[in-house]
């Protein structure tokens, strides 16, 4: 397979879940367990499996010679179907505890990790070819302690440590020997504890390197959280950039074109300085495969505040991002959603396929809080997601197609990394993603572009949604980008000088202890942002609710999206200049939607935005622990209209994959209705060009 081929193909993906029991090894029931899984996996037209399990790998230290065993004999197995086999694994976190409390969280909590762990006697002595596994630790900022991660009662090994790269890249290599696997998710080369790390002497150096600075106490209220201050800004991208160097360091350890993935939840949002993890960097070390990974409920369950449920419209904001940095890389991305039935298995997928997105799906079965003998009897990943890849492999016409770009939606790392603004919840992201929200329900087909471009050749119009700051480099591309006839949309704070933007940001937080600016833990499972992050308020703008054309090409509105107010004459405005396509979206009420274009047709995806969902009761009532999700097992639209109207002279054909009935299609002059069955989750129309 060429290495162009091997980076495009679409897959359909599962996790392969480990457990306790199949640490059994060698065992004829495990091995007849494996074979039974492969068989019901390709039934299923799975492409990949991820293994998932022994995931803190350093704590599986004495025994890496069973547990490659096993993975090569399912490696194997599922090579009989054609089926590909990555590992996932965490390549720097492991277990430690010293009490039987947290012996007993983590045993309950981490479930899916099988979370085996030495004593803190035995890991105290742990090397791996010479060097002391506990000299790699992340060292917290605030008392230069061995950083604690309670949510998991762990420890984690700093990865700017050379010692500790070169034993990864070491035992990377073996993996593959041994195992004979098709594609490593080497996970968390990332901050979770955010801004707590890391204080070990490799990463004070760095700062040292580049700045010339210390790295001071958290008292130091000039540098911790002061965006003012060039070093702070230096701290956050040194963050960053050893997450991509990591990547540079394995790669050449790896097969030449090698499938390497990573961890990666929304790297657009506020929250991602402080946590480091951004796609958009481990791409530019060499990673290449976007991962986003889909905590809670999707879709949400509204009535239970300890799980995690995202909107479906804010997940396809951070797919949006994702797809952006696969974009200007040439290569695919792919989420992992988490569900325990088939209509949320079907959500999933489909939530994927609005963007062009490979699915993952994945149970999570030992989140659930119950009893191993129940679990057991819970369905597995390829029954439940068995009806929705049957689909998509019968119909590759409808998937795959280039997104149409009628608008470009600018995501300006300078405002997000570099100012006070961006890292707050209230802040620039509310901006950014409330633009492409309004965007989708309007059918309006959108990308994020992450860099500016100086023609119109991608976007005939560009959306600035509070970009606060912006490099010279930047405001030399857009004035190159208007010259050419491209259109700006600017509203809230701006960098740009002809727009005038009143607006005063302010820099730091105003916090009354060192320690309020660091993150908590909540529920013993959650990280929760500081309150600064969180509670922050900006006064909505008192200037006149109007565009101006504040120079050639150049239209402001000094309102920000998230505030309301704007969103029709934004929706005007963009329509006014997006690209024209021969399909104009009369109606679509309650629809999520995207426009591809293949060689021979324009293809819209119609996906609900909102649900009604409920949990499996009884078992929610057994639960012995509540963490990240719910059994959701009902999953019926809200709020979506059985009626779509189009403006166009194209014939129509109606995909409906989860079968709710026949949708209907009729003619008029210059327009086409579509009648849909009642309570639509997912329509998919082809418009044929031939």
């Amino acid at each position: 397979m060429t290495q162009e081929m091997h980076h495009t193909k679409p897959r359909r993906l599962i996790n392969w879940w480990l457990t306790w029991e199949d640490l059994n090894w060698p065992s004829v029931d495990i091995e007849d367990k494996i074979k039974r899984r492969a068989e019901e996996a390709a039934k299923a037209n799975v492409t990949t499996a991820i293994l998932f399990g022994a995931h803190f790998r350093w704590d599986y230290l004495p025994y890496f010679t069973l547990l490659h065993d096993h993975i090569a004999a399912t490696c194997e197995e599922l090579h009989k179907y054609g089926i590909e086999l990555y590992d996932r694994h965490s390549v720097n976190l492991i277990h430690r505890y010293d009490t039987r409390e947290q012996m007993r969280h983590v045993m309950l909590h981490s479930g899916p990790h099988i979370p085996f762990s030495p004593s803190r006697e035995a890991a105290a002595t742990w090397e791996y070819k010479g060097k002391r596994l506990n000299d790699w630790r992340m060292i917290d900022v605030r008392d230069r302690s061995v950083l604690y991660y309670p949510q998991y009662a762990s420890e984690g090994f700093c990865y700017r440590n050379p010692d500790f790269i070169e034993a990864y890249c070491d035992y990377a290599k073996k993996l593959v020997a041994d195992t004979g696997i098709d594609g490593l998710a080497a996970e968390d080369p990332v901050h979770y504890m955010h801004y707590k790390s890391c204080a070990c002497p490799h990463c004070r150096a760095e700062l040292k390197r580049r700045t010339g600075v210390e790295l001071p106490p958290i008292e130091d209220r000039g540098f911790w959280g002061n965006w003012e201050n060039p070093a702070w800004r230096q701290w956050i991208d040194l963050r960053y950039e050893s997450g991509k160097e990591f990547f540079e360091k394995l790669i050449p350890h790896l097969p030449a074109n090698f499938p390497v993935t990573t961890c990666g939840s929304n790297s657009a949002s506020n929250g991602v300085n402080g946590s480091a993890s951004d796609a958009s960097r481990f791409i530019a070390g060499g990673s290449n495969y976007v991962h986003m990974e889909m905590s809670g409920n999707t879709p949400p369950y509204k009535h239970d505040p300890v799980t995690a449920n995202t909107s479906v419209a804010e997940r396809m904001v951070g797919f949006s991002h994702h797809q952006a940095v696969a974009r200007e890389n040439g290569i695919r991305s792919f989420s992992t959603g988490y569900g325990f039935s088939k209509p949320s298995a079907n959500i999933i997928w489909a939530v994927n396929k609005v963007l062009d997105t490979d699915c993952c799906f994945s149970t999570l079965k030992a989140r659930l809080g119950l009893p191993d003998h129940v679990l057991k009897e819970l369905p597995d990943e390829p029954e439940l997601v068995r009806e929705a890849y049957t689909f998509e492999k019968k119909h590759p016409d409808l998937f795959g197609g280039e997104q149409l770009a009628q608008v470009g939606v600018f995501f300006s790392y300078q405002t997000r990394n570099n100012s006070f603004f961006g890292n707050l919840s209230k802040g620039y992201y509310r901006d950014y993603s409330h633009t492409l929200r309004t965007l989708f329900a309007a059918g309006i087909s959108a990308h994020t572009a992450l860099h500016l471009p100086t023609d119109t050749s991608d976007y005939p119009v560009i959306i600035l949604s509070s970009v606060a700051l912006m490099t010279d480099e930047e405001k030399k591309r857009l004035a190159e980008y208007m010259a050419n006839g491209g259109v700006v949309l600017a509203c809230g704070p701006s960098a740009l000088a002809p727009c005038e933007s009143k607006w005063v940001l302010p820099t730091r937080p105003g916090i009354e202890r060192p320690e309020d600016f660091f993150c908590t833990i909540a529920n013993g499972v959650w990280h929760k942002y500081a309150e600064w992050t969180t509670n922050t308020t900006l006064d909505e703008s008192s200037e006149p609710n109007q565009w101006r054309e504040v120079g050639r090409g150049l239209y402001y509105n000094p309102h920000r999206v998230s505030d309301g107010a704007i969103k029709e004459s934004l929706l005007a405005l963009a329509g006014r200049f997006a690209r024209k396509m021969p399909i104009e979206l009369v109606t679509c009420a309650g629809y999520l939607t995207t426009t591809f274009r293949s060689d021979d047709a324009y293809i819209m995806h119609f996906l609900a935005a909102d649900y009604d969902t409920d949990i499996d009761h009884k078992l929610d009532e057994m639960r012995f622990h509540r963490s990240r999700v719910n059994f959701v097992n009902k999953v019926t639209p809200i709020g979506v209209s059985e009626r779509i109207v189009l403006r166009t002279e194209l014939q129509a054909e109606v995909f409906l994959p989860f079968g709710e009935g026949t949708a209907k299609v009729t003619y008029g002059e210059g327009t086409c209705e579509i009648h849909l069955p009642p309570a639509t989750a997912y329509a998919i129309i082809k418009l044929n060009q031939k």
